[in-house]
C-alpha cells in the first residue's frame, strides 16, 4: 500500500495533460479551424449574394411592371441627358445640352441618343378629326394644340439619403390632383394647353440639384448605374421607344452585388 499523500500525487498525475499532449491538442484544433473558417465565410457570402440578387429581382420585377404601366397610357415621352447638371463618367450632361441659356425641344435627345431624364407624357387632342386618318392626305386638318393632363418623370441622381449613390427617380403629377385641378410644387397648372406659345419643357420642374433629389419625388431604386451611350440610362430608339439600360447594385461599400437591366419601353396611348 502506497502512503496516502502519495496515492493523491499519483492520482493527480495520472489526470493531467502534459505539454506535449496539449501543444498537439492545440495544434490538431488550430489547423480544424483553419478548415472550417473558409468554409462559413464562403457560405455567408453565398448567402448575402443570393439575399442580394433576390433584391435585385424584385427591383427590376418591380420598375419593369411601373414603367410598362406608364408607357402603356402615355401618348409619347421626351428625353434629356439630365435633369439638372450633374457629372456623369468625366463629362458635364445637363438638361440645357447645348447650353445656350434656354430649355427648349432643340435640347431633346434625338434617335441614337442617350439621356437620365425621361418624361412621359398624357394628352388629349381637342381638335382630334377623323379626316387625318382617312388615307387621304389632301383632307388633313390642321392640328393646331394638345391639352397635356399628366407628366411622369423618371430621372437619376445622387441619392438624397445615401452618400455615393445614385438613385432612380420618379415624379407623377397624377399625385398631386387636388380636386378637378392639378396643383404642382413648380407653379403649373394642369390640364395645360400645348402649343406655339407653351412647350412640355415649361412644364418641368426647375433644372436645379435640390429638385432632383426633392422628398416629393419617390426614388425606385436606390443605387443605379447607366449602361447606354456616355454612361446614361435611357436611349432613345427611333423616336418610338425607350431602351432602358441599367446596371443595378445591391449590398453594402464592402461587397458589391450587380444585374444588368434592359428593357424597351413604348407610349401607347
Amino acid at each position: 500500500m502506497y502512503p496516502l499523500s502519495e496515492h493523491r500525487r499519483r492520482r493527480r498525475s495520472a489526470g493531467a495533460f502534459t505539454l506535449t499532449e496539449i501543444l498537439v491538442t492545440l495544434g490538431i484544433l488550430s489547423l480544424t479551424l483553419a478548415g472550417l473558417i473558409p468554409f462559413f465565410i464562403s457560405n455567408y457570402t453565398y448567402l448575402f449574394t443570393g439575399e442580394q440578387k433576390l433584391l435585385i429581382n424584385a427591383d427590376i420585377r418591380d420598375l419593369t411592371n411601373e414603367m410598362v404601366e406608364t408607357a402603356r397610357a402615355a401618348n409619347f415621352f421626351v428625353l434629356y441627358e439630365s435633369f439638372d447638371p450633374q457629372t456623369v463618367a468625366g463629362v458635364t450632361v445637363r438638361r440645357d445640352s447645348n447650353n445656350n441659356g434656354v430649355i427648349n425641344a432643340n435640347d431633346r435627345c434625338q434617335a441614337g441618343e442617350a439621356g437620365n431624364f425621361l418624361v412621359f407624357v398624357y394628352y388629349e387632342d381637342p381638335y382630334y378629326d377623323a379626316r387625318l386618318f382617312d388615307g387621304d392626305t389632301t383632307n388633313n386638318p390642321p392640328i393646331l394644340t394638345v391639352e397635356v393632363n399628366r407628366l411622369v418623370l423618371y430621372w437619376t441622381a445622387p441619392h438624397r439619403s445615401i452618400s455615393g449613390e445614385t438613385a432612380l427617380y420618379k415624379f407623377d403629377t397624377d399625385d398631386y390632383r387636388s380636386g378637378t385641378s392639378w396643383s404642382t410644387p413648380w407653379g403649373i397648372t394642369l390640364p395645360v394647353t400645348v402649343d406655339s406659345a407653351t412647350s412640355v419643357e415649361s412644364l418641368l420642374p426647375p433644372s436645379t440639384a435640390a429638385w432632383a433629389k426633392s422628398n416629393q419625388a419617390a426614388i425606385l431604386v436606390n443605387d443605379v448605374t447607366g449602361l447606354a451611350s456616355g454612361s446614361l440610362g435611357f436611349e432613345n430608339f427611333q423616336n418610338r421607344s425607350v431602351l432602358v439600360r441599367l446596371k443595378i447594385l445591391h449590398g453594402n461599400q464592402a461587397k458589391r452585388v450587380t444585374n444588368t437591366y434592359n428593357f424597351t419601353i413604348t407610349p401607347r396611348g
